[in-house]
């Protein structure tokens, strides 16, 4: 019995450092999370949540160039005024998020 108990503790003794710790900022980095299986649009939130946390200025522009024609862009706000679900890429993107009520709301 002591003899397993000792093969036991040399085994989990030599396993211990096979199990890699991994920190919060290994696992919130692009390439792990693009490793992990995770999707663009969450890299892209997380990266930019990380971001505004620490003051920093986002790197990556949100919209592309041809978004900023005016042509595509007047198209778009129409299009976003009839159907309000339509993608206006503002999901996290710096948003004054007012947290009291005023006559702005009505």
């Amino acid at each position: 019995m002591k003899k397993r108990f000792l093969i036991l503790a040399l085994t989990t003794l030599f396993a211990l450092p096979s199990f890699a710790e991994l920190t919060v900022k290994d696992t919130v980095d692009t390439n792990y999370m693009k490793n992990q299986g995770y999707s663009n649009a969450l890299i892209q939130t997380t990266q930019k949540t990380i971001a505004r946390n620490n003051g920093e200025p986002l790197t990556e522009p949100v919209e592309k160039e041809y978004y900023n024609q005016p042509v595509i862009k007047a198209v778009r706000k129409f299009f976003m005024y009839i159907d309000p679900a339509y993608d206006d890429h503002s999901f996290v993107n710096d948003h004054h998020i007012k947290t009291s009520p005023s006559y702005d709301d009505l």
